[in-house]
């Protein structure tokens, strides 16, 4: 199945009660981060998603507004930084959205910012979230064992990430006359 064609754009006004609804969601809440577990308001979601950001984008798919990504913690010393991603409109989960939306935000990553290296992690039970860091080539890199609570246990954090020269490297064999390319 092809994904649903998507916009990456500044975040607007307009997005934060959406979001704030989005998070309000047991279902979309679920796997997210710690603090994502509690009620979050209204004015938090504003300061989120409308404060300074080094990279947040809004995520649009059929001309409405679909969650959040981007890359944040930027350790330029280190030429890093870690990706995030909340699909809050549930009807497009296991549509292939994740995945397109995780290699664009990675290719921005490497090519236009010349990063090293992309973090990320997720919640061990989160299979959409293995799914999408998979096909965009993270590689596991460790496990924070019991690190959350959820559906009345513990669950492990998965720790991943992918370097310039693997995505480089797959990048250039995906491509017409690559040794994946067939071209």
């Amino acid at each position: 199945m092809s994904p649903d064609p998507f916009v990456l754009r500044a975040p607007r006004p307009a997005d934060v009660p959406l979001y704030t609804a989005f998070l309000a969601d047991p279902g979309v809440a679920l796997w997210l981060d710690d603090r994502c577990q509690r009620p979050v308001l209204e004015v938090e979601v504003a300061a989120f998603l409308l404060g300074d950001a080094w990279c947040r984008w809004a995520i649009e798919c059929d001309g409405a507004f679909a969650g959040v990504t981007g890359l944040n913690y930027p350790d330029h010393s280190w030429g890093a930084a870690r990706f995030f991603i909340v699909i809050g409109r549930k009807e497009l989960w296991n549509r292939g959205l994740g995945t397109a939306v995780i290699k664009a935000v990675v290719r921005h990553g490497f090519v236009n910012l010349g990063l090293r290296k992309i973090t990320s992690d997720y919640l061990e039970p989160n299979h959409g979230s293995r799914v999408i860091h998979e096909r965009a080539g993270f590689a596991i890199e460790g496990h924070l064992r019991e690190d959350a609570w959820r559906q009345s246990h513990w669950v492990d954090r998965i720790l991943l990430s992918l370097l310039r020269q693997d995505y480089l490297a797959a990048a250039a064999d995906a491509a017409p006359g690559g040794t994946r390319g067939g071209g």
